[in-house]
Order: structure tokens, then C-alpha cells, then sequence
């Protein structure tokens, strides 16, 4: 569901609603359209000399990214909380593509991607290192600054968030991360896993 804000525009007041500009549901679990848009996503005119207390009119709607509707049901089998105290856990933190991208022995068509996370290599690898809880850097759908795109790079860090509760598409699908967290569990590791 994305949504159009009615109501003044008076940014000098804090009122900034634009009904010209599609608006996309805080709570979206899936981005169904990713598509970079460009000036006219900005309720306010890039360039103008009143900055953002001038109003943009044009429609986003072709461009605007949009909230996809999911199936949230996922069968967690007989998963169940860890019980490692919190003075035995030891937290792995990391960046999915950072992990696995280059990871010798994570399946080439994996590497990159949720599912390299709970390859048999990455379980091995955990394991040896004692670690007990993995936390995923940033996995939620970001946005690439303009910047950046201006010079054809990517946000790789993920930090300009567009939908908090809607996972990266990047690095695949959102399924294998409750596929691979209940794994990452059955082996004896914790996960700190999203639930959507």
C-alpha cells in the first residue's frame, strides 16, 4: 500500500504534505519497484534558489518505489531460542556481500547473497571461531545517495534507509534469511535475525 499526503505546505511551520508525490508505506515488508527516480521525487525543487520551501508539482508516480503485498507466513519448524549465556556469546558482526562475496568456500552462486550466510563454509567458519550470534549489517532496502549514482557507485554500506522493514534486494530474496537464521540456530549459533 503507498499512500498521498493531503494537507498545507508550509515547510517554515513543519507542514511538507504533497499530494503530487506517491508516498511509500513505512511499515512495506517488500519494495516491489527499486527503480532510482530522480529530481522529482523531492517534494521540494532541486536547485531552486528557496531550497526546500519551494514545491515540487510534478508526479513521482512513475518512478516513486512501491510497497509490494507478501505472504509474511514462514514455517520455523522447531526452532527455538538459544540458551547461550550472555557471557559465553561471542557476536559476529557482518556485511553479507562483504562475507561472502570473495569467500573461497562459499558456493560461487551463493556468494553475495542471504543464502552464502548459511552455507555449509560460512557454518564451518562461524564454528571455528566459537561464534555463537550472527548480526547482519544493515539489511533492510536502502536508497543510493545521488552522488553516488552520479559517479555510477552504490551505497555499500546500506546506511540511507528507504524501508527498515523490508529487506535488501540486493542480496537476493527474503525467504533464505529465515531459511538460513533457523540453520545458523540447528547448529548451535545464534542469529539476530529480522522478523517480517
Amino acid at each position: 500500500m503507498d499512500f498521498e499526503s493531503h494537507g498545507p505546505y508550509k515547510p517554515e511551520d513543519g507542514h511538507r504534505f504533497n499530494a503530487h508525490k506517491v508516498l511509500l508505506d513505512p511499515y512495506a515488508k517488500a519494495i516491489a519497484r527499486t527503480k532510482q527516480g530522480g529530481d522529482e521525487m523531492f517534494g521540494y525543487v532541486i536547485g531552486d534558489p528557496r531550497l526546500d520551501l519551494s514545491l515540487d508539482e510534478r508526479d513521482n508516480a512513475a518512478t516513486a518505489p512501491l510497497a509490494a503485498v507478501i505472504d509474511p507466513a514462514f514455517t520455523w519448524g522447531d526452532d527455538r531460542p538459544p540458551r547461550t549465556p550472555s557471557h559465553k556469546t561471542v557476536i559476529y558482526e557482518l556485511h553479507v556481500k562483504g562475507f561472502s562475496q570473495l569467500h573461497p568456500d562459499v558456493p560461487e552462486h551463493l556468494r553475495g547473497s542471504y543464502a552464502a550466510i548459511g552455507s555449509e563454509a560460512a557454518i564451518r567458519h562461524f564454528k571455528r571461531l566459537g561464534i555463537t550470534a550472527v548480526e547482519l549489517l544493515p539489511v533492510h532496502h536502502h536508497l543510493d545517495e545521488r552522488h553516488l549514482v552520479e559517479r555510477k557507485l552504490s551505497n555499500y554500506w546500506g546506511y540511507n534507509t528507504l524501508g527498515f522493514f523490508a529487506p535488501e534486494m540486493r542480496f537476493k530474496v527474503a525467504r533464505p534469511i529465515r531459511r538460513r537464521a533457523a540453520r545458523i540456530q540447528d547448529d548451535g549459533s545464534r542469529s539476530a535475525r529480522r522478523r517480517s
